[in-house]
């Protein structure tokens, strides 16, 4: 899988896990769910996303946004690199020649 498309798919898999803690915070979860959005875009289109947001709605906020989708994207990244490591180290029973080369 493209390294953004499996970025995005654990954006949207943490998301769906964390939706019961924001049921009584609309607001909050709106903020989590733009800065998601955010941190699943590709680097050009989040330049674009944000500089959109900074003429609409202020730097600050803005620069709140992207610290904030950095930050997720950031979990995220280590969160797969680790999985693939683990994959690696402790690879499937009926994992072929194949998958241990991507190692």
């Amino acid at each position: 899988m493209h390294q953004n498309a499996e970025i995005s798919a654990a954006i949207a898999a943490t998301l769906d896990l964390r939706r019961p803690q924001y049921k009584d915070m609309p607001h909050a979860w709106r903020a989590l769910c733009e800065a998601a959005h955010v941190a699943s875009l590709s680097e050009t289109a989040r330049a674009d996303f944000l500089n959109r947001v900074t003429t609409q709605r202020g730097a600050d906020t803005a620069l709140r946004l992207r610290e904030h989708a950095v930050s997720i994207r950031a979990q995220v990244v280590q969160f797969l690199q680790k999985r693939r490591m683990d994959e690696c180290m402790h690879p499937s029973p009926t994992a072929s020649p194949a998958d241990a080369e991507a190692c």
